[in-house]
């Protein structure tokens, strides 16, 4: 493997052997040890690992309600937002499949994306509600979860983000029926 002669003196190469773990058994494991601690921290608001468990086992709850189960696939149009990590850890507790998509991706880069993997749900950032829709009739994806980025600001700027961005940069959606 031609690349290994550029890795930096002393940088092994393979991290073999991996561990017998999971990124959920690092959070269990951090949860139980420190639930107050923070776990993301996101425009001055702090979620804790306690917060990360509690929220990501509801979605994965949500998830089950809706008919997701181990092998299916969710999508994740969002940006680096605590939504993302909370619907990651909450699709891998359901035993489904994470599709992350590129949020600045075309139409028709979306469309290939969500055609190749199957995706029948996915969870998408508000601006981005509308391209998700236009190409949905063209693919297996039925469960559209929209979320705003404000959910996980700080109190004052959540206020001064509806006031001044909300409607102006389109987080504000109206969602179709059936949509959550």
């Amino acid at each position: 493997m031609r690349w290994l002669r550029h890795y930096d003196q002393g940088i092994p190469e393979t991290l073999a052997p991996y561990p017998e773990r999971t990124l959920l058994d690092d959070v269990s494991e951090a949860v139980a040890e420190r639930p107050g601690a923070p776990a993301l921290l996101f425009k001055g608001r702090t979620v804790t690992y306690g917060e990360l468990a509690r929220l990501s086992d509801a979605f994965a709850a949500a998830l089950t309600g809706l008919g997701v189960a181990r092998g299916d696939r969710v999508a994740l149009l969002l940006p680096n937002c605590p939504q993302f990590l909370i619907c990651e850890l909450g699709a891998w507790k359901t035993g489904a499949i994470l599709v992350p998509l590129n949020p600045i991706y075309t139409e028709q880069e979306l469309e290939g994306a969500l055609g190749r993997t199957g995706a029948e749900t996915i969870v998408v950032l508000t601006p981005f509600y509308g391209r998700v829709k236009a190409v949905q009739p063209r693919t297996a994806t039925h469960r559209v979860i929209a979320t705003s980025i404000k959910e996980y600001l700080p109190p004052l700027l959540r206020v001064l983000f509806t006031m001044a961005k909300e409607r102006k940069d389109g987080h504000r959606v109206s969602l179709a029926a059936g949509d959550l």
